[in-house]
This record gives structure tokens, sequence and C-alpha cells, in this order.
């Protein structure tokens, strides 16, 4: 069995923080972008985007490797609910 593919501790940490950078920053974010996916890196705003794949791109274009933040700008957040292929 293959070992899961884990981000080190520090980027954990670092994503928490973009994603806390997001949060704090969603009631500016909605009147701007609805509905558009944006960007987070050092805590500021790096991109934004309508696709999720091209704003990708840029940021891995732009920054590498480093851990960002990307996510859809919606009053009410989506949440995604997968089966585990281990209970398939």
């Amino acid at each position: 069995m293959s070992k899961p593919i884990t981000a080190p501790v520090e980027n954990k940490e670092s994503i928490r923080k973009e994603q806390a950078a997001f949060d704090r920053q969603r009631a500016q974010l909605l009147r701007r972008y609805a509905g558009k996916y944006v960007a987070f890196y050092r805590g500021r705003l790096a991109g934004h985007d309508e696709n999720v794949v091209d704003l990708a791109q840029r940021m891995f274009a732009k920054f590498g490797d480093a851990p960002f933040y990307i996510a859809r700008v919606e009053a009410k957040p989506t949440i995604w609910e997968l089966p585990s292929p281990e209970l398939a």
C-alpha cells in the first residue's frame, strides 16, 4: 500500500494562515469578486479569475511550490462530499 501524500507541517500552517486572510476579507471580496476564484499568498490577494485552473496555473508559474490558497468567493461556502475510495 502506498503512503499518502501529505504537506509538511509548516506548509499546512501557511495554508491555514492564507485561508484565515481569505475569511477576514470575505465581505470585501464578495462585493468585487462574487462567484470568481481568488488566490491568497502571504496574506494578500494575489490573483483572481473565473477559471480555477487558469488561476492555479498562474499562481504556480508566479510562486512555484510555495503555499498559496485558492477559493471561490461565495456568501455560503460550497461543501463537496466525496465518497472515500476505502469505503467503496
